[in-house]
């Protein structure tokens, strides 16, 4: 099948059907581009399941396979499965990767980005239009910076004048990604602000004594611990949220307890320095406050940077994922985890299926359009690459297996708790996916930089 060649719009979605050992890539008008691939030969096989592009290097260099070339590498996993320019004979001939032809890698190349989503199915599969009042719908919110109109640039004039600039302004709605891009725009001017600050109340070179000196010194050092410690108890605290069994949630606490002791430790060397008599002193007092001032944009800096670094990480579209074996609701964003939770089922004994539903574009503002994609069962008497075996059929069972939901009925048989559906729509926009499966989460999802993986065997 030929596909002529036209600009795509919004996410784009690859579809790859093992069987006729071809890929599809299609955006919310449809088919964009299709290749024939190369996939994994008998003993290497291309695993199925709902993966997402996690990572991109124009010349890659093989660190499993001697350093062989794979140009215009596409990685979906992180244990060695990537899309890549190879030879591809027409049958499945790699270890395990899907090879592109020349051209199409090419192309393939400048259509996709990070965080869209790989489908590898047993056999071909279409996304479909599909809308439901159970899917999750965007919140709007009042912007972090009010603003006067609807343009980036007003957002960065308004931050950079200061909040006296913005009490006038009158507020408005913004979806979620319009309110990531102001909450970055705000974060980066907090940081521009900051670091001016820090440069202009720089240490300056003054004469002091020796008890001085060694005062500030530890000073300093007792603050940078208390800092630390206080960054590790907020990262443990939050990483509670995200363990997956009893286990690491007690080795959390343990560290947990442990920051918070070293808190208490450093605390009281604060104290102690702060107390030093050389403080007492014209000169002393004087070079405490201005290390005191410098301690507090060093804060505001590093605050600053921290807001920077996650509103970047809300730009980027959300994913989430409902397993019917864990039993739970896993978010994540710029391929980082963002929360868990327990989430209810009816109808334990039925199949769910495994559906993948993508907000392909928004409509009116703030509504959004979905195309859906449900993942067929393989077929029992197919091999690893789909294709259909040559030895005979066993013997039926006596019970049929039940049959899995469509997609609407998937949807209807979940109900996620309210703190999970408010923080799905503070963040959800076009380009954000939401799988619904029977499978577990796969343990191809690494605590950081990979996306919500789903295998199938």
């Amino acid at each position: 099948m030929v596909v002529a060649e036209r600009k795509p719009s919004g996410p784009l979605l690859a579809i790859l059907s093992l069987s006729d050992q071809h890929i599809s890539v299609y955006d919310s008008d449809g088919l964009v581009a299709r290749s024939k691939v190369s996939t994994g030969m008998s003993g290497h096989r291309t695993p199925m399941g709902i993966f997402t592009i996690i990572g991109r290097e124009r010349y890659h260099a093989s660190n499993i396979y001697s350093g062989a070339p794979m140009p215009f590498m596409q990685r979906i996993t992180w244990s060695g499965v990537a899309l890549h320019l190879g030879v591809v004979p027409g049958y499945p001939a790699s270890h395990g990767c899907i090879r592109l032809p020349a051209t199409f890698a090419q192309r393939l190349w400048g259509l996709t980005k990070v965080g869209e989503r790989v489908v590898i199915a047993p056999h071909e599969v279409t996304p479909s239009e599909f809308a439901h009042p159970r899917l999750p719908a965007p919140k709007m919110q009042l912007s972090p910076v009010p603003l006067a109109d609807n343009t980036a640039s007003k957002v960065a004039e308004v931050a950079a004048a200061g909040s006296d600039a913005t009490t006038s302004m009158s507020p408005r709605l913004l979806n979620p990604l319009e309110y990531a891009q102001a909450l970055k725009t705000r974060a980066t001017a907090d940081v521009a602000a900051a670091t001016k600050a820090l440069e202009e109340h720089a240490p300056r070179k003054e004469v002091m004594s020796d008890v001085i000196r060694k005062a500030l010194s530890e000073l300093r050092a007792a603050e940078t611990a208390r800092l630390q410690a206080e960054a590790r108890l907020a990262f443990r605290a939050e990483d509670l949220t995200t363990k997956r069994d009893a286990r690491d949630l007690e080795r959390a606490k343990a560290v947990k307890a442990a920051a918070e002791a070293h808190l208490t430790d450093t605390s009281g060397k604060l104290e102690v320095a702060v107390d030093n008599p050389a403080f007492k002193t014209p000169e002393g007092s004087e070079a405490f406050d201005a290390e005191r001032k410098l301690m507090e944009i060093r804060s505001s800096l590093a605050k600053a940077q921290a807001a920077a670094k996650k509103a970047e990480r809300r730009l980027a579209p959300i994913s989430i994922l409902v397993s019917k074996k864990d039993g739970k609701v896993y978010l994540r964003q710029g391929l980082a985890p963002v929360f868990e939770a327990p989430v209810t089922i009816r109808d334990l004994e039925t199949p769910l299926g495994t559906h993948v539903y993508i907000a392909t574009t928004h409509r009116n503002g703030s509504s959004l359009g979905w195309t859906v994609v449900s993942m067929p069962a393989p077929s029992k008497g197919a091999d690893e690459n789909g294709s259909r075996r040559t030895r005979e059929p066993r013997a039926k069972s006596n019970a049929e297996p039940a049959l899995a939901s469509n997609a609407a009925e998937a949807l209807e048989r979940i109900a996620l708790p309210s703190d999970v559906l408010s923080l799905i729509s503070e963040r959800l926009w076009t380009g954000g996916s939401l799988v619904i499966t029977d499978q577990p989460l796969s343990d191809e999802t690494s605590d950081i930089g990979t996306d919500l993986v789903v295998t199938m065997r």
